[in-house]
């Protein structure tokens, strides 16, 4: 009798287990929004610049899964930012709703301005709203030399491999009062780094809006806009 009873309770621990295993697995096949990988980060300046050999004619992809497919935010969800206002500029709220405004209307993606925040982690983000703010290079060692931002995304990677971004951070540099490179707004800065947020990286072509250096182009290229296209394919269908 005691060995039957040991062996119904073995048996019933696993259907405990089978029933679990069950239903995680569901979860992870009904829930692609379920994390089960560690936060990665693609704001580094190296990174900025793209993965060699991915992407199209006219831009790059800031990162990639191992199977080419280019890493960006999951389809129709609403991307937040939230501002930091130390050290910007007069007008910053409207340069901001500029940028994004642009970007909303050529991305198939959307951002949203959600509020104001006293956050400055910018090089540690994870999970949450996007950060945008101003710093110098004191604060921010990136910022040293001619950078006049950074900006990138906070990504999982889940089960298969298929990864999603799920934070980021925009930061432009407080040492270049009034003007930007080649006389570049602040609003197009803004524009360049909340790009890099979706997930291009810096194109080749000096035409584009994502060129690493800019002459003086103030509109996105055929490049950008063919890179954009093809984060939406990638995270839509």
């Amino acid at each position: 009798m005691n060995g039957q009873r040991r062996g119904g309770g073995c048996t019933s621990v696993l259907s405990v287990l089978l029933v679990l295993g069950l239903v995680i697995g569901l979860m992870v096949y009904l829930s692609p929004t379920l994390d089960l990988g560690n936060v990665q980060r693609t704001v580094t300046p190296d990174r900025m610049d793209g993965v060699p050999g991915s992407g199209g004619e006219g831009y790059t992809f800031m990162q990639v899964t191992d199977d080419g497919s280019p890493i960006t935010w999951p389809c129709d969800e609403v991307i937040e930012i939230e501002v930091n206002p130390q050290g910007a500029p007069d007008g910053y709220a409207d340069l901001v709703a500029g940028a994004v405004g642009r970007l909303n209307e050529v991305s198939g993606f959307t951002f949203e301005v959600t509020g104001e925040t006293d956050d400055r982690e910018f090089l540690g983000r994870g999970r949450g709203p996007v950060l945008l703010g101003w710093a110098d290079e004191a604060e921010v060692p990136e910022l040293t030399g001619p950078t006049a931002g950074l900006g990138g995304a906070a990504y999982v990677i889940g089960p298969g491999g298929a990864a999603r971004s799920v934070g980021g951070m925009v930061v432009l540099d407080t040492d270049l009062p009034g003007f930007w490179l080649g006389g570049l707004d602040e609003e197009t800065v803004i524009l360049h780094e909340l790009i890099h947020v979706l997930g291009l990286g810096h194109s080749q072509d000096p035409v584009q809006l994502m060129a690493a250096e800019n002459s003086g182009q103030d509109e996105l290229g055929e490049g950008d806009l063919a890179g954009l296209a093809a984060l939406e394919e990638a995270t839509c269908g």
